[in-house]
């Protein structure tokens, strides 16, 4: 079924013919970290965001996430020459003006713009006010203790009922 969501989805980005791309690292439940990828793009006079996929992550560099972007955009014939934009977090590997993945990408296709994600840069911002204020380091640690117990109490809970 997912197979099938998935091709809905492209099909219809090949419709609207130019797209933009969010690519990220994030750890799952074991800890593994995937890549995750988003396109936007317009149906009809609607934007619509998608997610497509996890995908394995060979590395932390920009060379390796742009080498897995590029393998399933190819994957899936999705053209490169067919996107305009490029959402990441400000880190090098991704927004590095030489070695990023978005100077790769936009060696390869310059009409695609690299635009910093500003979900990041809040968070960045909010996580700085954060910490200058001790009342919210120690309620932020107990809500993550919290949440480490009961995260890894179904684990336990599962390994001891075996």
């Amino acid at each position: 079924m997912s197979e099938h969501v998935l091709q809905e989805i492209i099909s219809r980005l090949k419709k609207s013919k130019c797209y933009s791309i969010s690519l990220d690292s994030t750890p799952d439940e074991g800890h593994i970290d995937q890549l995750t990828l988003v396109i936007r793009y317009m149906e009809d006079t609607l934007p619509k965001e998608r997610f497509l996929t996890f995908m394995d992550n060979r590395g932390h560099n920009g060379s390796d996430m742009a080498t897995a972007l590029f393998q399933f955009l190819e994957g899936h014939n999705i053209d490169l020459r067919d996107c305009r934009g490029q959402s990441y977090d400000n880190a090098g590997n991704m927004s590095g003006k030489y070695k990023g993945m978005q100077a790769l990408i936009k060696d390869k296709n310059p009409l695609s713009e690299f635009v910093p994600c500003f979900r990041h840069s809040l968070n960045l911002v909010g996580n700085a006010a954060v910490n200058t204020c001790s009342a919210a380091i120690h309620y932020f640690d107990f809500v993550q203790q919290v949440y480490l117990f009961f995260t890894a109490s179904t684990a336990l809970y599962a390994m001891l009922k075996e």
